[in-house]
């Protein structure tokens, strides 16, 4: 039998919208999850609210993470991975994000790409080579690109989620003094962790890309 939900259903989005359930409790006061012997009904009715929050969050996190940090600031991989150089700023927050492909990979794949009437890179190289029958007819490759897929989907949402709700944990320690301490440290510590999850999201954002070209540019050509 088939199970109608993928690894990203579970952990992508159950996982950020229990965060989300345990901010509002914190700040809120609303609704009692922690400490709480749930019955079957009430299990069965947080699982569900879990997951329509975790696919609400994943709508902010992808505007703010991918159209806004990516797509303004940091760059996509399919074009940072064929820069002659890194930037110099970014280059040393974001080491790792930023490395390119070795220089003959880049002049291999941007030839291929070139005697099939693809120019350059960005958008239209990226869809080339993601739709290429090299790509799709390698079935291990696909198999690895869904797990990327998986992974930095389930790191993109809940980033977003330990940030925001970290924040929201320390401004409300400011009308709580009998536990300000405390919710400073939880706060914070959330705060931390989604930075830490960014690093992680970007990491497997560029391997999507990494091997989507490299698997391109080794491919043997199709005899005709």
């Amino acid at each position: 039998m088939n199970i109608p939900f993928s690894p990203y259903d579970f952990f992508g989005y159950l996982a950020a919208g229990f965060l989300i359930l345990i901010g509002m409790e914190f700040t809120l006061g609303f609704p009692p999850v922690l400490g709480r012997n749930l019955t079957i009904v009430e299990s069965a009715a947080l699982l569900m609210a879990m997951y329509v929050i975790g696919q609400l969050v994943a709508t902010p996190a992808k505007a703010v993470l991918e159209d806004i940090l990516l797509g303004r600031i940091l760059g996509r991989p399919n074009v940072n991975l064929f820069l002659d150089r890194k930037p110099r700023i970014l280059g040393l927050i974001f080491p790792g994000f930023f490395t390119p492909l070795p220089m003959q990979t880049r002049q291999k794949c941007l030839a291929k790409a070139e005697s099939e009437g693809v120019k350059g890179t960005g958008e239209d190289l990226f869809l080339h080579v993601r739709y290429s029958p090299a790509v799709l007819q390698d079935a291990k490759l696909m198999d690895r690109l869904s797990s990327f897929l998986n992974l930095y989907g389930f790191n993109r949402n809940l980033c977003f989620t330990a940030i925001v709700v970290g924040m929201a944990i320390v401004v409300a320690a400011a009308w709580t003094p009998s536990r300000q301490a405390e919710f400073i440290r939880y706060g914070t510590t959330l705060i931390a962790t989604g930075m830490l999850l960014l690093y992680r999201y970007l990491k497997f954002l560029r391997q999507y890309s990494y091997e989507l070209f490299n698997t391109y540019t080794r491919a043997e050509p199709r005899h005709k």
